[in-house]
C-alpha cells in the first residue's frame, strides 16, 4: 500500500476514536457531589473597619527578672491598649491605660517579684512566675469602642488563675469617654436587674448542657458575683463576663453571654438600638 495513503488512513482512524470517546463522554452521567463537610463550631467574626478613625493598638511590656545565679524567678508579657483617633493618643483612654500599666508594674516589682524570691529561698519555687495579658476589639463601630482584655498568672499553685476585664469608650468631640452599664441602658430603671434577668435564661441553657461546668447554686451566684463593669460590646450584643469560680469550678474558666441588642428594645441607648 502506498505510505501516504497508510498516513492519511491511520489520522482518519485517529480522529474517529477521538469522536466516539467525546460521545461516549456527554452520554456518561455526572457522578453527584459529596455533600460538603459539616459546619465546625462557628468562628468570632472581626470588627467591622473602623467608621471614626478610632481603633487601639497594643502598648507591650514585657522582660524578666533573674536571681544573681541566672535562675528566672519572673516573666511578663502585658499587652496594654494604646487608644488613638486618627493616628494620635486620645487623653481620657490614654490616661486610663497609663495608669493601669503603672499599677501592672508596681505589682510586678513590688509583689510578685519579692514572692519568688521568697519561694525561692524556702525551696518551694516551682517555676517561674508568669503574667501574661492581651486583649481584642469587640466592637469598633459609630462612635463606640469596646475592648475586651484576657489575664493570666501563675504564682507557683497548682494552677493559673485568670481574669477578664473590659472597658466601652464612647467617642465625643475628639476624646473617649469611658461608658457605665447604666450609660448604655438610660431607659432601664434597674440596669443590673434587667440584663442578669435577660442572661438567665442562656446562663440556664448552658447549665442544662454542661452540668458538669456549673455550681448547684449557680443561680444565686449569678447576681452575687457579677460586677458591673464588667460588660462589653459587640456589633449585635451586650456581653456579660462571669470571672473564674463565679459560677462553676476553676475549669470551667471565665464565662460570657451575649444578650442581642434587640432584646434591650428602647432600654437601650439610641444610637446602639438595631
Amino acid at each position: 500500500m502506498n505510505p501516504r495513503n497508510l498516513k492519511k488512513r491511520t489520522k482518519w482512524a485517529a480522529l474517529a476514536c477521538a469522536s466516539l470517546l467525546l460521545l461516549a463522554g456527554c452520554d456518561k452521567k455526572t457522578e453527584p457531589l459529596p455533600d460538603p463537610p459539616a459546619p465546625g463550631p462557628e468562628q468570632p467574626v472581626d470588627p467591622p473597619a473602623p467608621e471614626t478613625g478610632l481603633t487601639a493598638e497594643p502598648d507591650l511590656l514585657s522582660g524578666q527578672e533573674q536571681n544573681d545565679q541566672g535562675k528566672t524567678l519572673l516573666r511578663w508579657s502585658v499587652a496594654v491598649p494604646r487608644v488613638l483617633l486618627d493616628g494620635h493618643p486620645v487623653m481620657n483612654a490614654g490616661n486610663y491605660y497609663d495608669n493601669y500599666k503603672e499599677k501592672q508594674l508596681l505589682a510586678l516589682q513590688e509583689d510578685l517579684l519579692p514572692m519568688a524570691r521568697q519561694r525561692l529561698e524556702d525551696g518551694n519555687l516551682l517555676g517561674p512566675f508568669e503574667v501574661e495579658e492581651d486583649f481584642a476589639i469587640c466592637r469598633n463601630q459609630g462612635n463606640y469602642l469596646s475592648i475586651r482584655r484576657s489575664g493570666r498568672q501563675y504564682t507557683g499553685g497548682a494552677h493559673d488563675s485568670m481574669e477578664e476585664k473590659a472597658e466601652t469608650w464612647l467617642l465625643r468631640q475628639g476624646d473617649c469617654y469611658l461608658l457605665s452599664l447604666a450609660d448604655l441602658l438610660p431607659g432601664a430603671q434597674d440596669p443590673r436587674a434587667l440584663i442578669l434577668e435577660l442572661a438567665a435564661p442562656l446562663i440556664e441553657q448552658r447549665a442544662a448542657a454542661r452540668p458538669d461546668d456549673f455550681y448547684e447554686n449557680y443561680r444565686e451566684a449569678m447576681d452575687q458575683t457579677w460586677q458591673d463593669e464588667d460588660f462589653y460590646l459587640t456589633k449585635d450584643s451586650l456581653g456579660l463576663i462571669f470571672q473564674q469560680y463565679s459560677l462553676g469550678p476553676y475549669t470551667s474558666g471565665a464565662m460570657t453571654f451575649e444578650i442581642p441588642l434587640a432584646q434591650l428594645g428602647e432600654n437601650l441607648a439610641e444610637e446602639l438600638r438595631p
